[in-house]
């Protein structure tokens, strides 16, 4: 990582920075908002994005805003998720022993829900993270589980997160009875040229640096390079720093955004 010559208290462009510290785009406020709709409402919601757009970022906000005695979370992140492994995995959040079976399972998995619910006045909120992948069978397991007996009150929130062939998969014909029960979907794409200089200066700031780092020509050919997916800016921009670095220079400009990018792609 880039050292003191820059100034850092910290170091620049991590992803593991705290929920407080995330970029709120125009995109991320945007989906904070219906993230929220989809909570109180108790929807199946669909929140996709290309590799690197943020959508953990967006689960992690989410978690933090939630209140945990009202919306207790189970977040699950498997994308060869199977039926069985998904009552598993939320009863063993709750502390309850799932039975052998699936059929015992889901009607445990049910049973657990309604009672949350009715009787504890709780609403959980179920994120199934990397749902790109799923198994047409967990897919039409969510539908089922949807279903059972509760037409009209479904007493948790279902989040399906994944890059953009979730989309494509629920269109097909096999998938048209859960694509009519999405209540809400987001769909994350780069930042824009602006938010791309903004997120920059903004993770500098973070990290101890209130001045301009990148001329604006290097910042429109990291706004190009990147796609403004904030994964690739940060490793990019980490890299830009380096270079400049090792030049001694006090800013990056577009010659060493260059040469950086020709090592990131590899051409030699």
């Amino acid at each position: 990582m880039p050292s003191n010559h820059w100034g850092f208290t910290s170091l620049p462009f991590q992803r593991d920075i705290a929920v407080t510290g995330l970029f709120m785009s125009p995109q991320l406020t945007e989906l904070a908002a219906r993230l929220q709709v989809m909570v109180e409402r108790r929807l199946l919601g669909v929140v996709t994005g290309d590799m690197g757009a943020g959508q953990s970022s967006a689960m992690r906000y989410l978690a933090a805003q939630l209140d945990p005695q009202r919306h207790p979370l189970c977040y699950l992140a498997d994308s060869h998720l199977t039926p069985y492994d998904f009552y598993q995995s939320t009863l063993d959040a709750w502390g309850i022993a799932a039975p052998f079976h699936r059929p015992q399972a889901r009607r445990q998995f049910v049973t657990l829900m309604t009672d949350l619910y009715q009787h504890q006045h709780k609403s959980p909120v179920l994120i199934i993270d990397e749902a790109q992948g799923l198994p047409s069978v967990m897919i039409q397991e969510i539908r089922y589980v949807l279903n059972t007996g509760m037409e009209a009150l479904t007493p948790f929130t279902c989040i399906l997160v994944g890059q953009p062939d979730l989309r494509a998969t629920l269109r097909l014909k096999i998938f048209e009875a859960i694509q009519q029960r999405v209540g809400l979907r987001f769909h994350l794409t780069g930042l824009a040229e602006a938010d791309t200089a903004a997120y920059v200066a903004h993770h500098c700031r973070l990290a101890g640096v209130d001045r301009a780092l990148f001329t604006p020509s290097a910042l429109a050919v990291l706004a190009t390079e990147s796609r403004g997916l904030p994964r690739v800016i940060n490793h990019l921009a980490t890299a830009w720093l380096w270079d400049a670095e090792s030049q001694h220079a006090d800013i990056v400009d577009e010659p060493h955004v260059r040469h950086a990018v020709r090592e990131w792609r590899d051409d030699g």
